[in-house]
């Protein structure tokens, strides 16, 4: 019952003691052993706990009812019943491999020792701990960085996401230093750079198919796109130490992190987290519980953070959160918050800000810039557990008037929500130009000037300063001659911005008249204006789910009205397509209590959880038709795989039009209804479907994996999982067809959407609309503009034919 309270039943765990004698019960039986073995097998293995006597006799009795391959899968185990039952099931709930559930057992007993040391008798035995895993006897493999900045967060995320998809334990040895694999902290302390050989030893069954995959990856650059883009390392084309020292004296000096002037009043950012106080605790379970669902909250939130982010800045910029994620679910941090909780009686918020402590400075000792100046990844993940943990809501930016913000230090996830708008430029006292905030702020176009320590000695809230991005100065005072060159030089500046920003404001139209509507996908309404920026003609596609994500409690009817609301309005008379509820899948609530499934994307998703919760799909539904009075909105359903779900879905619409009818409530009478095509029952009903609504969207990004039969998250099968394979042509193209006999006009708004080489592809297949992020709209745009309708037909003619997607990549690159 304990270790089931650790776990919150996520574990399986059965008991096996006591015998079927009731006036005698004392004993164990191979019978009843075997049977719960049976109860909880998997070929992931099976811990079984005892104690001596008959109970080991019993147990090996008991695998010899079991059939040979389920026996090699069965562990046992001489570790202490209740210790030994907590640590394992603990280990197991945070997705660990069997060997490393058995040592964490082991070292209960370990512990067990050390602590009755003091009370055994002086001839007592030595207590001595598991040995380390031999990893001379270990297959290897040494792999030489080829990362110009070495292994830094995000080739790391990637490396330990793989990892993730086996069992076997990786360790990593550089020089005489050796650590966990899987530990993002731990790896990235190892301060591995250019050149460097790091030895990888696998120990597991499916330990030469996971070195076979590292291998891979570390020739794919450990999946390091950027890499090569010194935008990210050394923005100006110099390093930080070769700025000139000598300035004005009404001038500060500090490193360059983007381009741009700025002239605007001074806006403090000074967040200040209450003081962690450390107590004891009596119930440890209960502390470990605390902590388990504020990881699950910031888990939670960083997805949503996440996926905001590779909408409004970009893909690669995104990665960065999942870097963030692997930091919280670090199982050697969890490992030594979990360790002070249940040995030291240490309450959660000292442990994990003592844990975090600890890797800091680990960080820190590191003698590499780069690598330190991942620490403000680490505080500010750090600090999203402390903020969960002691209820603090998350700082916001928003401002009246355009300012010039300055603060100690912004984390990544301050500066991903900072709306360009209204934040003229950024100055820091602490950062470098290769911190991740520096990072986002270019992606952003927000000028930024970091690692100036004296700044806030010299600035007040309102001050009028001005600063350039480009070279790292500002002022403090500027004079009217200052002033007046700064601004020819922000006015040039802001003319090339501009002149780019046209470009993409002007239709997606081909050479010969066929226009194509591209709009942008959001999570919010604070989006929409990045999203028109770039030149965005609508939304077409709003993701609900983000209102639903990082919250203990789902968003009411009134709350969502407003969002939807917001939204439409900030886009005037241009159209907004909004996807209701999409939850499950990678997108889980907690808010929602959705058990966790074996397989989620065909599980209880999309569509499938909203027609079995009314609750929750009701008020929505009501909150979209409340928004739509007056303002451009289309309702999009998710995840369709029958003609059923979307006659039901239809009578609970009617229901909410009958409803606000019957209230007086105004909404748009003629509202559009639409579907998204992600199925392959979809796609072959494709014909049906498209006489019950007014219009398709196609999320080619669920559609391939599964008409690839592969996941896509799962590297082993990465190369199946492209939405160019001609097996996703051929199902665009038949849902095209379908529509335009049905005269419903049909979208896309998968990731393909996005991919400019894939333009002209689309626009001979005959969509409508294209719908992406919205830092991809502008080069979207440019190609289609280029673009001849008729040829883009014969292309996509010609595509249609190919057999393989290299053989369709290359005549798309060729074009």
């Amino acid at each position: 019952e304990l270790a089931m309270q650790m776990v919150r039943e996520r574990v399986p765990i059965a008991v096996a003691g006591g015998i079927e004698d009731p006036n005698d019960p004392i004993g164990t039986d191979p019978l009843r052993v075997a049977a719960a073995i049976e109860a909880v097998y998997s070929p992931d293995g099976v811990l079984v706990l005892m104690d001596l006597g008959s109970a080991l006799m019993s147990a090996e009795t008991a695998l010899e009812f079991l059939e040979p391959d389920q026996q090699e899968h069965i562990y046992l185990c001489e570790a202490p019943l209740v210790e030994g039952a907590i640590a394992a099931a603990v280990e197991a709930m945070l997705g660990s491999s069997i060997t490393q559930v058995l040592a964490a057992a082991r070292n209960a007993l370990v512990a067990k020792l050390q602590q009755l040391a003091p009370l055994l008798p002086e001839h007592a035995p030595e207590v001595v701990a598991e040995p380390p895993i031999n990893l001379t006897e270990a297959p290897g493999l040494t792999v030489t960085v080829p990362n110009r900045v070495g292994l830094h967060a995000r080739p790391l995320a990637k490396l330990i996401e793989l990892l993730g998809q086996f069992s076997a334990e990786v360790y990593v040895t550089k020089i005489d230093t050796t650590v966990n694999a899987r530990s993002i902290n731990q790896m990235a302390t190892l301060g591995a750079r250019q050149g460097d050989e790091l030895h990888f030893h696998a120990v597991g069954p499916d330990a030469a198919a996971v070195l076979t995959a590292i291998q891979a990856l570390a020739a794919d650059n450990f999946a390091d796109r950027d890499d090569d883009d010194r935008r990210d390392h050394d923005p100006v084309g110099a390093t930080a130490l070769a700025i000139p020292k000598t300035v004005a004296l009404n001038q500060l000096l500090g490193i360059s992190a983007a381009v741009g002037i700025a002239i605007g009043p001074v806006a403090y950012h000074a967040p200040v987290l209450p003081s962690v106080t450390e107590w004891p605790v009596a119930d440890g379970a209960a502390e470990w519980q605390r902590f388990q669902a504020a990881i699950q909250a910031t888990v939670a939130e960083l997805q949503a953070v996440q996926i905001s982010t590779q909408q409004t800045v970009g893909p690669a910029e995104a990665t960065i959160f999942t870097a963030h994620r692997l930091i919280v679910q670090d199982p050697e941090l969890q490992e030594d918050v979990r360790r002070q909780i249940l040995d030291e009686h240490r309450n959660v918020e000292a442990a994990w800000q003592r844990a975090m402590q600890a890797v800091v400075a680990r960080y820190q000792a590191v003698e590499d810039d780069y690598l330190r100046a991942r620490v403000a990844d680490l505080l500010d993940s750090g600090q999203r557990v402390l903020r969960h943990l002691l209820k603090v809501t998350l700082p916001t930016f928003r401002f009246e008037h355009p300012v010039i913000l300055v603060a100690e230090q912004l984390t990544p996830s301050d500066t991903a929500q900072l709306d360009p708008q209204k934040i003229l430029g950024l100055v820091t006292a602490a950062g470098g130009a290769t911190s991740h905030s520096a990072i986002l702020a270019r992606a952003l176009g927000i000028p930024a000037i970091v690692g100036v320590p004296e700044l806030l000695l010299h600035v007040k809230p309102g001050q009028m300063i001005a600063l350039d991005g480009a070279t790292g100065q500002i002022w403090l005072a500027p004079t009217t001659a200052e002033l007046t060159e700064l601004q020819q030089k922000r006015t040039t500046w802001q003319a090339a911005q501009q002149a780019a920003a046209r470009a993409s404001q002007q239709f997606a139209i081909t050479r010969d008249g066929k226009r194509i509507e591209v709009t942008a996908n959001i999570s919010s309404a604070n989006d929409v204006a990045f999203a028109l920026a770039m030149g965005a003609e609508g939304v077409g596609l709003f993701r609900t789910e983000f209102l639903f994500m990082g919250r203990e409690q789902v968003p009411d009817e009134e709350e969502q009205t407003m969002a939807y609301r917001a939204a439409a309005q900030k886009l005037g008379s241009r159209p907004l397509v909004i996807r209701t509820l999409d939850v499950g899948g990678d997108k889980p609530i907690p808010a929602l209590g959705i058990a966790a499934e074996t397989n989620p994307f065909l599980g209880w998703r999309g569509i499938r959880y909203c027609l079995d919760n009314p609750e929750i799909f009701k008020p929505q539904l009501r909150a979209i038709l409340r928004a739509s009075a007056g303002q451009p909105i289309k309702l999009m359903l998710p995840m369709m795989s029958t003609l059923d779900e979307v006659e039901r879905a239809k009578v609970m619409i009617d229901a909410a039009q009958d409803e606000l009818r019957a209230a007086g409530i105004a909404f748009d009478q003629a509202l559009e209804i639409g579907i998204m095509i992600e199925t392959p029952s979809a796609v072959l009903l494709a014909a049906e479907l498209a006489q019950m609504v007014d219009f398709f969207s196609i999320g080619t990004n669920d559609l391939t994996q599964y008409l690839m039969a592969a996941d896509r998250g799962n590297r082993q099968v990465a190369s199946l999982v492209n939405a160019l394979q001609p097996a996703v042509i051929r199902a665009i193209q038949q849902v095209v067809q379908a529509a335009h006999k049905a005269e419903i006009w049909v979208g896309l708004c998968g990731e393909l959407a996005g991919n400019p080489l894939a333009s002209p592809l689309l626009v001979g297949l005959g969509l409508d609309e294209l719908s992406m992020h919205a830092a991809a709209i502008p080069l979207v745009k440019a190609r289609i503009q280029q673009l001849d309708l008729s040829q883009a037909q014969q292309l996509a003619e010609k595509c249609l034919t190919l057999r393989s997607v290299t053989e369709v990549e290359h005549l798309l690159a060729a074009v």
